[in-house]
């Protein structure tokens, strides 16, 4: 055990996949392995290595890695289909950072602190306050020629960004989020995307939060609003209360990519080289669809298939719009969110 302990808290070729029930899932990587997985859950591309598992309260037992301040990450917390994948993979430069989109055990303790927010208990109980810093230690390693971490954590993990950053208070984060009407557009613009808004809705117990009490979600619509309203509240304290916050329009990052590029790396301690930020922008990655390489998708085919959206959707975002700008009359929120990377803060309600 002492040996496996010892590569958990040292080896970033040890990856932790998720944690299960009484377990950890532990899978063996390669650097390369990671930059060729777009994410890292269940899709994630480890070439048919080995993958283990290890009890979990023996690991957290003996674990002697160092506390996430020692070993910070860090991060991009998004609200989903907002360009978080594109400008992840823009970032994943190996040998000097090194990028994990999507890790599935940050996305479980996210979850986790919902559930327990849901049934009336604070949103990090005995279990949590023990796991989540574990689980950003363990996210923490890399290799030594690299000299930094970049989480691209996903919705769930939005939940949980104060207490996360409160144990890495200086840790760099990136706040990337739509407007409301943006939002609607954007997760409503499939029937699987409509269903991905009533799963999460679902999953992370929203019909029970302050946000929904006093007038409860009635369609997917409604639902994407009281989901896109849960985050804004999440983040809208981060800024001012953390220096190395900083928010992020969709509409900035897709209008100013490599200055958007250019401005992440700076905050999150990445060296580019003169003119790479560009370089990036104006490559293949920027050509194609970031989920699936295999697809072209331009600014010009996103460009038309959000206003194709926003025209077939203006119904549902009117609804969403009503709903949202009641939850603010009843709850307050910002304007916009503070400390933005680069050009002006977005009005989030218009």
């Amino acid at each position: 055990m002492s040996s496996i302990l010892e590569a958990i808290a040292e080896d970033p070729g040890l990856y932790l996949m998720d944690l299960q029930g009484d377990d950890l899932r532990l899978q063996t990587m390669t650097r390369e392995a990671f930059h060729r997985s777009i994410f890292l859950d269940e899709r994630i591309v480890h070439g048919g290595r080995q993958g283990f598992r290890a009890p979990l309260d023996a690991v957290l037992d003996g674990y002697a890695g160092p506390p996430p301040a020692e070993r910070p990450i860090a991060l991009i917390f998004h609200v989903a289909q907002c360009g978080s994948t594109l400008l992840a993979r823009a970032l994943d430069l190996p040998g000097r950072d090194l990028v994990l989109r999507e890790p599935a055990a940050l996305r479980s303790l996210g979850v986790m602190a919902r559930l327990e927010s849901a049934e009336g208990a604070d949103a990090l109980g005995p279990r949590l306050r023990r796991l989540l810093p574990f689980v950003l230690s363990v996210l923490g390693k890399h290799w030594p020629d690299e000299a930094s971490v970049v989480v691209k954590a996903n919705v769930p993990v939005n939940f949980i960004a104060r207490e996360i950053l409160d144990l890495e208070p200086h840790a760099a984060a990136i706040l990337l989020h739509f407007p409301l009407d943006s939002y609607v557009a954007a997760v409503m613009r499939t029937e699987g995307h409509e269903r991905w808004v009533d799963t999460i809705f679902r999953e992370l117990r929203l019909d029970s939060s302050p946000w929904a009490a006093a007038s409860p979600p009635r369609d997917t619509a409604e639902r994407a609003a009281c989901l896109w309203f849960a985050q804004m509240k999440a983040f809208e304290p981060l800024p001012a209360e953390f220096s190395n916050v900083r928010s992020l329009s969709a509409g900035a990052f897709f209008d100013s990519p490599a200055e958007t590029i250019a401005a992440a790396a700076g905050l999150f301690g990445i060296e580019l080289e003169q003119g790479e930020a560009m370089h990036i922008a104006s490559g293949e990655l920027f050509a194609t669809y970031s989920k699936n390489p295999a697809l072209d998708y331009d600014p010009e085919v996103r460009e038309a298939r959000e206003a194709e959206a926003r025209s077939r959707l203006a119904s549902q975002i009117g609804e969403a719009r009503t709903w949202a700008l009641a939850a603010r009359d009843r709850h307050g929120l910002c304007e916009s969110l503070g400390s933005p990377l680069v050009g002006e803060a977005v009005p989030l309600l218009g």
